[in-house]
């Protein structure tokens, strides 16, 4: 079988035909990379409409992240403020693009949608460039926009799928065995990417439970049926006796806190640009104020222990102290297991240097730290007692200006987040030691 005959234009000039005899087809593994790259010159043609100011973006927090377009896969979002020369702008871009790759834009499947806009003028705009109208409460990547997450209607879909891939009748043919297998499977598959973004209510905790264990002990029977084992003793590890099903509550606070533990890390992206620009770096201190906070980066906080004295995440997390530029020398523990602050409580509360970092605490004199404490009072003696062994102990600790500060999870210095640890970190909290008779 042979190919057609191609030419290819170079410096605008097409060169002699030839047959094709290799190509990128379907399933190759080099297709995407290959979309990916062409998908890179309609961001491109984006970004130098902002920077040319032919298109305005939405402007994101007190820092203004201008957002302008956002891709993944084969999805691509356009956002601009409401004005008509925005609009035809996209659309020029759009044409651009057509002509520039060859690709074809299909308006028919594209929609627009609109906030605080009237429904007057998004049908103009539709009209300008050729598609469809929707609702701002949609779905995108098989997660609704829009939606609360607090509400049990927004947990419908989820509740539903799990309802049909665990129901009742299918248990009379499977065992004991298959039953746990397909309940685990089932519920680390379908409900993962909800319970990675949103915080599950209560309600919604309780009716998954129930369609688990009904499902566990049904036999195939539509009637109630008695569970003989306590749903706690079921989701222990095998090893002290239980079957290993994984606890929702605990899953779903092990995986926002990966949100947390981001959020400290060196990662870089827009989406951390958008998160620091309209909250801050620091969870905390912006969950004392709630105002004007949205529901997820309240329900973040929540997750991780935001208001406990010592939060089950800030128990594990530990640092290597570098240049000191981002470690909080009293709220981070960087000396020992736990904060400065927890140790030297009364220390912490005359101190001046509350939640500054490491090398705003001292000076460089001829490459020898200084510490520099400060303090809204005089001391009593006790007191400086305490500060005279503190300080021999952060004096131990030698800055470093050529490595930076790094994260570290449990005991093990070399250790990083994961799921599964800060997950084993959130069930032993109410497990005592493991029992020798079930290894």
């Amino acid at each position: 079988m042979e190919s057609t005959s191609v030419s290819i234009l170079v410096n605008g000039s097409p060169t002699l035909e030839f047959k094709i005899t290799r190509g990128l087809r379907q399933g190759d593994p080099l297709a995407p990379f290959l979309f990916i790259v062409a998908a890179e010159g309609l961001s491109g043609l984006v970004r130098q409409a902002l920077t040319a100011n032919l298109l305005i973006g939405i402007k994101v927090g007190r820092k203004e992240v201008e957002v302008g377009v956002l891709q993944f896969a084969d999805d691509t979002l356009f956002f601009c403020e409401e004005t008509f020369s925005n609009v035809f702008t996209i659309k020029a871009i759009l044409r651009c693009y057509e002509l520039a790759s060859g690709l074809k834009i299909n308006f028919h499947k594209s929609k627009l949608a609109g906030v605080n806009v009237s429904r007057e003028t998004l049908e103009v705009y539709a009209k300008t460039l050729h598609c469809n109208l929707m609702r701002v409460t949609f779905k995108y990547l098989g997660l609704e926009v829009g939606g609360n997450p607090t509400k049990k209607l927004f947990w419908e879909p989820i509740i539903d799928r799990l309802s049909a891939k665990l129901n009742v009748w299918k248990g009379r043919f499977l065992s004991l065995a298959g039953r746990i297998c397909l309940i685990k499977s089932v519920f680390t598959s379908l409900p993962l990417f909800y319970l990675s973004f949103f915080k599950a209510p209560e309600a919604v905790c309780d009716r998954i439970i129930s369609i688990q264990r009904r499902f566990l002990w049904g036999w195939g029977r539509e009637k109630r049926t008695i569970p003989w084992v306590s749903w706690e003793n079921l989701c222990k590890p095998k090893d002290e006796g239980g079957l290993g099903i994984k606890n929702v509550r605990y899953f779903n606070r092990a995986l926002l806190a990966k949100w947390k533990w981001r959020l400290m890390g060196e990662e870089k992206g827009m989406w951390k640009q958008i998160l620091t620009s309209k909250y801050g770096t620091d969870i905390d201190q912006n969950c004392n104020n709630k105002k004007n906070l949205s529901w997820w980066w309240k329900d973040l906080g929540k997750c991780y222990g935001e208001g406990e004295e010592v939060s089950w995440f800030h128990g594990e997390i530990g640092w290597k102290v570098g240049r000191g530029d981002k470690v909080r020398f009293w709220e981070d523990a960087w000396l020992g297991e736990s904060p400065l602050s927890v140790k030297y409580h009364r220390l912490y509360s005359v101190s001046l240097d509350k939640g500054r970092k490491v090398s705003e605490v001292g000076v460089w004199e001829e490459d020898i730290w200084i510490w520099n404490l400060r303090w809204r009072r005089t001391r009593f003696q006790w007191e400086l007692e305490q500060e005279k062994e503190m300080i021999t102990a952060v004096e131990r600790v030698h800055l470093n200006m050529e490595n930076q500060d790094s994260l570290t999870w449990g005991d093990d210095s070399s250790s990083i987040f994961t799921v599964k640890a800060a997950y084993e970190c959130l069930s032993k909290c109410t497990r005592g030691s493991p029992s020798r008779v079930f290894k």
